[in-house]
């Protein structure tokens, strides 16, 4: 069963693995090389099961992420042997559903009707935290571009930074698609922004923070103007959240919190840049 319900694992097999770049084959993947066979748990045998009996995609995952190499050859190690095709269907299922986080990147329309996070947000969020007239401005982790589309109503113009491939490619057809000539999408990392510094007014950013405060954080100040603004406007989903990120407020942040529209406790977070 899947934890948020974003995606129905009937509709899902491994053949959406063919669908991943370089960066999220690398973040499914690359963890396994430092798990012994003997503790892989269930749905880590299944995945091994599923790349046995499909050598064409083992060949595909690692042209086009080398590093998951190790990390497949003991998913490979550790597969179930016994399964018969209705069984690992079954398991197959489950396991699309139980990694729908990353499955649901290979089907951003999917992502917009499903994930609560976007479609139950309202661009007011943004717009409260900062006035972005005139601004340019760089949306990191840009996704399918709930931050970006919204924040092209007001700035100049906005850089949207994406690791992934399928939903850079989304918003290049989004931005055909309603005529928006004040948006570049390109590809990057919150840990490595591929920018000079003091090149932006704002970097904005939502569900990106937090694998590495210190280095993102860095790295969003390098690329700001002296007086700019980083923001941190997160989507509206239905968890309860008790309290603010600490790690934010520590490192100078001003927080908002709201209530949104589907139950969910939000905070979201501002600061100002001062060099």
């Amino acid at each position: 069963m899947s934890r948020y319900d974003w995606i129905d694992g009937k509709d899902f097999s491994i053949d959406h693995f063919f669908l991943m770049d370089r960066w999220l084959l690398k973040m499914i993947f690359k963890k396994y090389e430092t798990i012994e066979v003997s503790e892989l748990k269930d749905l880590s045998r299944v995945l091994g099961a599923l790349l046995k009996d499909n050598p064409k995609l083992c060949w595909y995952i690692t042209k086009r992420a080398p590093e998951t190499k190790k990390g497949i050859a003991r998913l490979l190690e550790g597969a179930y042997t016994n399964l018969s095709k209705e069984e690992l269907r079954k398991k197959e299922i489950e396991l699309m559903e139980a990694m729908e986080t990353d499955i649901i990147y290979t089907e951003p329309h999917m992502m917009q009707l499903n994930c609560n996070y976007i479609y139950a947000w309202d661009e007011k969020y943004l717009n409260e935290l900062i006035n972005l007239k005139d601004m340019v401005v760089l949306d990191l982790g840009a996704g399918t571009g709930r931050l970006t589309f919204a924040a092209a109503k007001h700035a100049k113009r906005v850089y949207a930074s994406e690791p992934v491939d399928m939903l850079r490619e989304y918003m290049r057809d989004y931005i055909k698609d309603h005529h928006i000539t004040n948006v570049k999408v390109l590809d990057g990392f919150v840990e490595s922004i591929p920018y000079e510094g003091n090149t932006f007014d704002a970097v904005i950013s939502g569900h990106v923070v937090g694998d590495n405060y210190e280095q993102e954080i860095q790295e969003m100040t390098r690329v700001i103007k002296n007086s700019g603004y980083i923001v941190i406007c997160n989507g509206d989903d239905d968890i309860v959240r008790t309290k603010p990120d600490q790690e934010l407020l520590n490192r100078g942040f001003e927080v908002f919190k709201h209530k949104s529209s589907v139950g969910g406790v939000i905070y979201n977070y501002r600061k100002q840049v001062i060099k």
